[in-house]
């Protein structure tokens, strides 16, 4: 048996459209999003067994569409809310540059082996995610499951899944707001 996921990054924010920093900030959805979200349930397949979110306030509000239309409850996994971006939070890259130059100019909020102080670690991301994939896995073997999060959550299940190298992590493209991939987990 296999496990399909529909890997959905959360709809637009405010923070989003300003190039923030997002991390654990719970902002809520700014009008586009809503419409994101809106189109992500018009657009999912049929089959969808399960929905589970991140408990952070975009990705439930991305969610509550597809909760709607396909008549199924809302599970919330506190595994797949977004990376804690430390001091970096709430800023552009240009703010953060200019408030911390030396983390900015190492790029550490995208490294492995470092973070922006009180940020959680890439790695301690990666095994919060596993461990989140695998309750999945056990749950929901042979069936189809959203799971709606964020796009450093995106990230962590391409590494598992699609077994990125460290170094194609932090490169590969990220999916756009209100949008999924689908992968199957055998």
């Amino acid at each position: 048996m296999a496990l399909t996921l529909l890997l959905a990054r959360h709809g637009e924010t405010d923070l989003n459209t300003e190039e923030r920093w997002q991390g654990r900030i719970d902002a809520p959805l700014n009008a586009a999003g809503l419409a994101q979200g809106q189109r992500l349930a018009l657009d999912l397949p049929d089959g969808i067994h399960a929905i589970v979110s991140s408990p952070l306030l975009r990705a439930r509000q991305t969610a509550a569409p597809a909760v709607q239309r396909l008549g199924l409850p809302l599970r919330l996994d506190g595994d797949f809310r977004e990376r804690d971006f430390g001091v970096f939070e709430g800023l552009t890259e240009a703010e953060a540059a200019q408030r911390y130059p030396e983390l900015a100019a190492r790029n550490a909020a995208y490294r492995w082996d470092e973070e922006p102080p009180g940020a959680e670690s890439t790695r301690a991301v990666v095994n919060r995610v596993e461990r989140g994939l695998q309750r999945l896995r056990a749950q929901h073997d042979g069936q189809t499951v959203l799971l709606v999060s964020h796009g450093f959550v995106v990230r962590c299940l391409r590494y598992l899944i699609d077994g990125l190298s460290e170094a194609e992590f932090f490169a590969a493209a990220r999916i756009p707001n209100g949008s999924y991939l689908t992968r199957q987990i055998g």
